[in-house]
């Protein structure tokens, strides 16, 4: 009897020591489980968030492109239309003193690999004869001639072989004619032999042709030569390749709005040396 009461008091004691360790290793049990859990939650939400992360950034990234190309766009159009505006103001500080004058912009090229004949806007030109020849003036200076033909206006500068114009050389204004040669580039030709023309002489219209109004500067003469009782003049141009602006004159507006009604008649009969149906 005494044996079973000890055996039932060890188990007891047994039981409580066993009840105390299975306490603390549940406990650990648990705390093992939780930070498991805790890691396992941590990590994804670190995942969710690098992955949406990611692709806020890329989103945002894309964003900026798009930001930055419509950005880069408008700064090419702002470039061109700036570029156009000081153009446009360069034309205008240098309008001639006469007011018979036109303002026109170059369209293009008539022709690839051609710099010397160009289409112009004809919008504020009233004079819309056909055949008529308009004398072309960037920054003052001469750049060649224009002409309208089957309702398009076309611009010849100066090395067209088909740009030509009357011209004086030098202080003893001798005149000639401004025209391209083939083999000689830009020339006054049809020079009298005297007084002889000198290198560094400067080149100005003469208005005799009624294309241009006397005193544009055209250039300087840079050699000089004989052939045929007349002297050649090889002349550097003033103004070289095409512009965005020019000034287009009209001599027979001039004519009409100063001379007396009786000569308007005499002067559209004019015979010019020009014939622009010739290639």
């Amino acid at each position: 009897m005494k044996k079973l009461f000890l055996w039932i008091i060890f188990l007891a004691i047994a039981f409580f020591f066993s009840m105390q360790i299975s306490k603390e290793f549940q406990a650990k049990v648990l705390y093992l489980s939780d930070a498991v859990k805790i890691g396992i939650l941590n990590l994804n939400t670190n995942v969710v968030n690098s992955v949406t992360r990611y692709f806020n950034q890329a989103e945002h990234i894309k964003n900026l492109s798009n930001v930055l190309d419509k950005k880069e766009n408008l700064q090419y159009l702002y470039d061109a239309l700036q570029n156009e505006h000081n153009a446009l103001l360069e034309a205008v500080d240098t309008k001639p003193t006469t007011m018979q004058v036109v303002l026109s912009r170059m369209i293009s090229y008539v022709e690839i690999n051609n710099y010397t004949k160009i289409w112009l806007d004809s919008k504020n030109l009233e004079n819309k004869r056909e055949k008529a020849i308009f004398g072309m003036i960037s920054d003052n200076k001469a750049a060649g001639i224009a002409v309208y033909q089957e309702g398009r206006l076309q611009g010849f500068l100066n090395g067209n072989e088909k740009c030509s114009y009357s011209v004086n050389i030098g202080d003893n204004t001798m005149p000639g004619v401004a025209k391209y040669d083939i083999n000689k580039g830009f020339v006054v030709d049809y020079i009298p032999l005297y007084p002889r023309v000198e290198i560094g002489d400067n080149v100005y219209t003469s208005g005799f042709d009624e294309i241009f109004y006397p005193g544009i500067f055209v250039g300087i003469v840079e050699s000089v030569e004989e052939s045929q009782g007349y002297q050649i003049a090889r002349v550097k141009p003033a103004t070289i390749g095409a512009e965005q602006f020019y000034w287009l004159v009209d001599i027979d507006s001039l004519k009409s709005e100063f001379l007396p009604q009786q000569n308007t008649e005499s002067q559209d009969n004019t015979t010019k040396i020009f014939d622009f149906n010739k290639e």
